[in-house]
Formats: structure tokens, sequence, C-alpha cells
């Protein structure tokens, strides 16, 4: 059986360098546990050809926990673009078995019968490749490598493959063209990479652990809500479940964030204005699933759990609880008409932001986050997402504070049961915002 060197080129998993077109829907640091997993399964599955002499082809050093699980000799990728980094490892690998395969990390779980195939195809052809679906290559297998071979190549393109299949040729190369396959690169990828885990067509358990995980980010915008921002971290932090918790201050003028962080909490500012707030606190989340919640609303203990039951429907993209308004005491005698409000969030398709949504972050980014409004912005962002897929209710309730309906009653009443039907009737956001007067 003839050796090749199987050079794997990574770079160190570090937060806003690797996969940074994943970062708006995982954040830097979920998008650098993800390119983590996908080195490790990379390796298991080239360490197990009894053919293969595996490599990692590195820009840096790794971290020594990461460095001994994957347990494989490294070399330094060194200085130029790809094409010139490619040539020099490739050669390096030729010196030292009579075949050498450049592969990336960015495909987990890929099939080893395509590597099988790359060294194969060489006992009859000088060079083997593999074509990705956005125009890139996952293999590129040589048996020589001439000077020059890969210089001035274009790379992260949609011609990347082609231009490099016709400068092999060009340079006298006999080539194979293997089986197509793909990369994850964009947050539109990981929707075929959980299904084809799902399906196990592919296998890949470092990833598929990372992905399915309990990944749930809280995002909760804030404005002078001293009295209450104790009391809700206190809440969210006991629900099992919880990934991380994100405060995004608007600009208090009280002390709610110096008591935010007294919380194990991200605490950030952005421009006053919810939907801005949100989105920015989406921004550096985690998760993979996100959920919105007001200062003033509490979540049920099993909250996560049913996220994760409400999302496990793959035509689900997004999804919300009922909620049940509840008076600060001391009740007013006209308490009992706070449940009015809340039998919206029964018979409503469209959630709003009181009842805590839920969203896929991958989803949540490709309808383009929270529009930048001052009002509506909850229900736009429905309107956005049922495009997309489904939304559904869990079956459990929110607590709702009744401050605002309480303060004023009759003009809360006609707010929230009647701007969304101007809005929907096209009445600008900027015009009901206002009539509106928030009450805190």
């Amino acid at each position: 059986m003839e050796r090749a060197a199987v050079c794997i080129f990574a770079k160190p998993p570090e937060p806003g360098r690797v996969k940074t077109r994943l970062a708006p829907a995982l954040g830097e640091h979920g998008a650098a546990e993800l390119a983590r997993a996908f080195l490790v399964d990379t390796c298991a599955t080239v360490r197990a050809l009894p053919w293969a002499k595996s490599i990692i082809a590195t820009t840096g050093a790794f971290d020594e926990r990461l460095a001994a699980e994957l347990a494989l000799p490294e070399w330094p990728q060194g200085d130029g673009d790809l094409g010139a980094r490619l040539e020099r490892i490739l050669r390096r690998g030729l010196a030292e078995q009579p075949i050498a395969l450049a592969i990336g990390a960015d495909s987990p779980g890929l099939p080893p019968r395509l590597l099988d195939e790359a060294r194969d195809a060489l006992a009859t052809a000088d060079a083997a490749i593999g074509p990705t679906a956005d125009g890139g290559f996952y293999v590129l297998a040589l048996r020589r490598c001439p000077d020059g071979l890969l210089a001035d190549l274009p790379w992260s393109r949609s011609d990347t493959f082609a231009r490099t299949l016709e400068r092999l040729r060009d340079r006298g190369l006999t080539v194979r063209v293997l089986a197509p396959w793909f990369d994850v690169d964009r947050p539109d990828d990981l929707a075929r990479l959980r299904e084809l885990l799902d399906r196990g067509e592919i296998v890949a358990p470092a990833t598929q652990q990372q992905l399915h995980a309990p990944q749930l980010s809280v995002v909760m915008p804030v404005l002078d809500e001293e009295r209450r921002i104790a009391g809700a971290l206190d809440d969210v932090l006991a629900l099992p479940g919880v990934r991380e918790v994100i405060v995004v201050d608007g600009g208090s003028k009280d002390q709610t964030v110096a008591l935010a962080r007294q919380h194990p909490v991200q605490v950030i500012e952005a421009p006053r204005g919810r939907a801005r707030q949100m989105n920015a606190g989406a921004a550096i989340a985690r998760g993979s699933s996100l959920l919105f919640l007001h200062a003033d609303t509490t979540l049920p203990r099993d909250a996560a759990q049913h996220v994760e039951q409400v999302l496990a429907d793959p035509e689900v993209v997004a999804g919300a609880f009922r909620t049940w308004t509840v008076a600060d005491a001391p009740a007013p005698w006209f308490a009992p008409a706070l449940h009015a409000a809340d039998l919206r969030s029964r018979y409503t398709r469209l959630p709003y932001g009181d009842q805590a949504m839920f969203v896929r972050t991958d989803a949540f980014w490709r309808a383009g986050g929270f529009p930048d409004q001052p009002l509506m912005e909850d229900l736009e962002l429905s309107r956005r997402l049922r495009a997309l897929g489904a939304i559904r209710t869990a079956p459990a309730t929110v607590r709702v504070s009744g401050r605002r309906f309480v303060a004023r009653p009759i003009a809360y009443t006609l707010a929230v049961n009647v701007f969304p039907l101007l809005y929907r009737l096209g009445v600008p956001a900027t015009r009901l915002a206002q009539l509106y007067k928030a009450v805190r």
C-alpha cells in the first residue's frame, strides 16, 4: 500500500480569527469552538487511514490541551498567500512520501472513501482535486509539484476550483477530478451539516456534540432597570440549560450597569433602542439559539427544555411563550383585567417581545436581525422569520410585569391591541412610536 502525506491546513481556533463568516450566527467564541471541533474530527478521520502519514500545517501554535488531543506533528505554513503555503507544505510532504494530499478542516465528517479515491487516483494521474459546492476544493493530491504551480491563483472565490484545475493542466499535470463535497463556511452551511449528522450519513462526533449541546444564549436589553435587574438576573442564571446571559444597556442613568456587573454575565453597551441593543447582544452571543428576554419578564424553570423541544423540529425557526401578566404589589382593583393582554399570546401566530421570543441563531441573521425601528421591531422580525420557516408557541408561560398596564390601563390596552393592526395596515413605526410613551 503506497503511503501518502496528508497535510491538514488549519489555524489555531482563536475567537475572531477563525470561521469569521460563521460569527454572525454563532458569535466569535461559538465559531471558534466549532472550528476546534472541526479540527478534532478531521484529524481523527485522517489518523484512521492506514496509508496516511498525518500532519497539521498550521499558521501558529495550538494550545497544549488541543495539541495533546490532536497528537499530530505540526508544520508551520510559513509566509505568503495560500498558494505559496500550499506549495511549501506539499513539497515537504513529497520529500517524505511519494504522494502528498492537502485538505482543510472545514469539512468535518469528510468521508474517508473520498481521501482513498484521491490517493488511488494518483496511480494513473499526477494530480487529483475534489471540488466543493462554493467553487473551492476540499482536497488536492499531488505526485509532483512544479515551482509556481499554485502561485497567484484566486482564493476563496467561486472560480477557485476552475482556475486551479486549469493551472494544473497548463503545467502539464494529468488530473483526475473527484466527486464533489461541501465545506462549512457560512451560516447556511450549518443546516446541511446538522442534517447529515442527524441522519448518520457522516461521522463527526466532536462537531455533533458542539452543534447539539444545549446552547441557549439569553439577551436582555435594559434601560434604567436598577429596581429589577438583580432579581431578573438571579432568576435567569438559576435556569438549567442557559449557556450565557448578555445584558445590553442602552445608556442607563441609574445603577443598572453596576448591579448587572455583580453577576456572572456579559454586560455591554449599545446605542439606545431595543432593536439596536438586542442586535448588539446577538452579535456576540455564542449559542446556537437566542432568547430575547425583557427585564420585567420571568421565564419558567424549564424554559431551555421548551426551547430545545420546539426547535427540535427542523421546520421550526423560532418560537415564543404564552404570557401571564401580573401586577406589581400592591395590586390595583382592576388587576384581573391584566390578563386580557395574555389572550393575544395564545392566538397570535407572530409573537411579540414580551413573549420571550427565541430563534435559531442562523435564522435570526438570515432574517436580518431586528429591524432598526423604534417600535414593532418584534412584530417585523416575526414576519421575516415566518418567511423562513414555522414559528411555534411553547406550551409554557412567562410571567410579565403589568407595570405599564397599571400606569396607563386604557392607553396601554389600546397600544397592544390597536398598534399591531395599524402597523400591518402600513402606519410607519416612527409614527406609532410618537404615540407610544413607555412607562417605567
